[in-house]
């Protein structure tokens, strides 16, 4: 047998072999659709008994399929720290604009507070909300109502009973959420095909202004951290954030929901701490001055929020009362900063030219800035050119103790320069030396 003879042969055999593999391939394909594997089992059905035997709830439909919902309310008599649930649908909000921006806070009533327990903190697509708690007043009590995502496939029935949820409110509070929750929701309302209900509210973000209150006394502003600072409340039983993940992972593992009673805990703790942030947050917003906040740190930090807001009166007094209660030295300069920024804006630069007079016996970026400030008053608003003169050189020979920027340098000299020109065509002016 030659070798053109063998190459035949064992083409027809390999095609032999190819249209019997092909064969195989349909037979077992219509046995499949004959015989259907079974689906595998959700975790909820993997374990003896489901997250309703552990946590106040029940298994909740709609025509999205199935989720799970618990729900718990708290009297207004309640004791939390040092507040009472009562004080949040009492609470007047209204404050809180000063900080919101172009939008009106709407009334506790109309309001909800969220917060999500989610897969990781890496945000994008592939992280999933599978706890989702809000707190309403409902009544004669404040309700907190958590939907929770048995497994993957239940998401879209959750987000439904989220939305239909949130159709009577007409704000949202959150902490830390226009950076975290709400893009997530909302990206997990955009991959499930539905509507997103958060566009239309009022958002306010608590973190933001809690930072801008309690950063200076506080290392952290962690919502546990002002739990414990700010309301007088210690969690016992708790679970720490970083491992809420890991928990509803070895849920879905195992099917065991027994790990996730403290993570139902935390996120209701989570709720009902963020709206008691919210009224403490207006309270003092409102309030202000020393009745209010004992540390003078604080004082300081509300001053800056009253004087950004355009409450400069306000801003006035109340950093003064920071002052005259004592602060740390760099942070006293700090504050004779902003107040005689504040003095400025209103046109008072006899009171703003006392602390910049203090600035510029202080440490080199303060005394700059203050120096600069005088140079610029002296020369424009009294016309005493010989002060402004002086001033600037004071600047310029501060300027060799540091290392400022060539701009600042380069500013000062210019002020010498002009202010010299000015000074040599005046009749009879001695300039300094």
């Amino acid at each position: 047998m030659n070798l053109e003879e063998k190459l035949r042969q064992i083409k027809k055999a390999s095609g032999t072999r190819d249209r019997d593999r092909e064969l195989e391939q349909t037979i077992e394909y219509l046995r499949r659709l004959e015989h259907p594997p079974a689906a595998p089992k959700l975790p909820a059905r993997r374990f003896a008994k489901g997250i309703e035997e552990y946590v106040d709830g029940e298994v909740s439909k709609n025509p999205w399929g199935e989720f799970f919902l618990a729900r718990q309310a708290f009297p207004f008599g309640r004791p939390y720290g040092k507040f009472r649930i009562g004080d949040i649908p009492s609470a007047d909000l209204s404050p809180l604009n000063r900080v919101l921006g172009d939008r009106a806070m709407p009334e506790v009533s109309r309001l909800v507070f969220l917060d999500t327990e989610t897969t990781g903190l890496a945000g994008g697509t592939g992280t999933c909300a599978f706890l989702i708690g809000i707190g309403n007043v409902e009544g004669m009590k404040f309700t907190v109502r958590q939907f929770f995502l048995r497994d993957y496939p239940e998401e879209k029935a959750m987000l439904q009973a989220l939305a239909e949820a949130l159709e009577p409110c007409e704000g949202i509070v959150t902490y830390n959420g226009k950076t975290f929750d709400v893009p997530l929701l909302e990206t997990r309302y955009a991959l499930a095909r539905l509507k997103s209900p958060l566009d239309r509210l009022v958002h306010f973000d608590a973190l933001h202004p809690s930072r801008r209150l309690w950063k200076l006394r506080l290392e952290s502003c962690k919502l546990t951290d002002l739990e414990e600072s700010i309301l007088g409340i210690r969690r016992d039983g708790d679970v720490p954030g970083s491992d809420i993940p890991a928990l509803f992972f070895d849920y879905l593992r195992t099917g065991d929901p027994r790990g996730l009673q403290p993570v139902f805990y935390h996120n209701a703790l989570d709720v009902v701490s963020l709206a008691a942030i919210t009224v403490e947050l207006a309270r003092v917003l409102g309030e202000g001055g020393s009745e209010t906040l004992g540390s003078p740190l604080d004082l300081f930090s509300l001053s800056r929020i009253l004087g950004k807001s355009g409450s400069q009166e306000q801003s006035i007094s109340t950093c003064r009362q920071a002052l005259a209660a004592g602060l740390p030295h760099q942070v006293e300069s700090l504050a004779l900063k902003h107040l005689a920024a504040e003095f400025k804006r209103k046109r008072q630069h006899e009171s703003a030219v006392e602390s910049w007079l203090e600035l510029s016996r202080r440490e080199l970026s303060f005394a700059l800035d203050a120096l600069e400030e005088l140079a610029i008053y002296y020369e424009h608003g009294l016309r005493d050119l010989p002060q402004a003169l002086d001033f600037t050189l004071a600047g310029l020979a501060r300027l060799d103790e540091g290392q400022p920027s060539a701009g600042r340098r380069s500013r000062f000299t210019k002020r010498m320069e002009r202010l010299q020109q000015k000074l040599a065509r005046a009749p009879g002016t001695i300039l300094p030396t």
